[in-house]
């Protein structure tokens, strides 16, 4: 019954790489880049930057082994025309640029091994679906996980948002919970039985290969809404407490009145490797990058 122990899956966990942000603070405080084999999840209210970070991640996703990379395709889960194929072209113009300044400076003998990393094969390395009804995201997942069976080389999968999809097409608070379980154990077997990476939101996958120990990475954004206690009132993430259960971190984006325009802050407020922590980040027209420190 008992074939590994702490030891072994510690060993296994070490050699797993997750998807880089480019932003080197918010990597290292949710555990060198967005962790594989887990669901987390972005929350934050609009313009808080859940889906710039979804469109950084999908390209991210497919930066060379060689580099350091998954080396791999994206799914993408749109609920709410969030998606900007424009937008994830200006990123993945810029992470070509920096990728191939990478090799010139540092590691020119992986010119050859990198020449096919463009612009257009980073966008045909995204699928994209848009999904009305929570029965299409149920159908989208049975066609992501034959797409796995088959041998396709996904190692991201994006829901943007999972919140939105599930309040705006379910009314009963009861009927939300049962859904919203469904389609979160459904990812969470994926990400374990076949052995990739899966995010949602972004949702990331690795290559399947059942006799090899790798990850599906989970990603998934959620909204923030407000809950009402006497005369008080906070602000949280939306789908309520047995949804935080259910994914593995947590990070919320946000941004502060004290810093300039196109700086946000990332509060890891659930994680399995460091305790809870804020960094800070930038938009910027190449995408997620980390704030200089002066």
């Amino acid at each position: 019954m008992f074939t590994k122990t702490s030891w072994d899956l510690w060993k296994e966990e070490c050699k797993q790489l997750g998807v880089v942000t480019f932003c080197r603070d918010l990597d290292q405080a949710i555990g060198s880049g967005v962790p594989v084999g887990m669901i987390s999840e972005f929350c934050g209210p609009p313009g808080s930057g859940k889906t710039q970070m979804c469109l950084q991640l999908c390209i991210n996703a497919q930066i060379p082994a060689q580099l350091g990379g998954l080396g791999a395709k994206a799914v993408y889960f749109d609920t709410n025309f969030g998606f900007h194929p424009g937008r994830l072209q200006e990123i993945a113009s810029a992470c070509v640029r920096h990728c191939q300044r990478l090799v010139q400076i540092h590691k020119k003998e992986l010119v050859a091994a990198t020449r096919d990393f463009t612009i257009d094969r980073l966008m045909n390395g995204v699928y994209y679906r848009h999904i009305h009804e929570c029965s299409e995201m149920l159908e989208g997942i049975e066609t992501l996980e034959r797409l796995l069976k088959s041998g396709e080389k996904i190692k991201l999968v994006v829901i943007d948002s999972i919140s939105f999809l599930i309040r705006n097409n379910i009314e009963n608070s009861f009927e939300r919970i049962q859904v919203d379980h469904v389609i979160l154990t459904k990812l969470h077997v994926l990400a374990q039985q076949y052995k990739c990476a899966v995010g949602i939101d972004s949702l990331a996958s690795a290559q399947v290969c059942f006799e090899s120990f790798s990850y599906h990475q989970i990603v998934i954004t959620n909204d923030v809404t407000t809950r009402i206690n006497g005369q008080d009132s906070q602000v949280i993430p939306a789908l309520g407490d047995t949804h935080s259960h259910k994914i593995n971190q947590r990070v919320i984006l946000g941004q502060s009145d004290e810093d300039p325009a196109g700086v946000h802050i990332a509060s890891v407020e659930k994680g399995l490797f460091r305790t809870r922590m804020a960094v800070k980040f930038q938009i910027s027209q190449a995408g997620i990058r980390g704030v200089r420190k002066k």
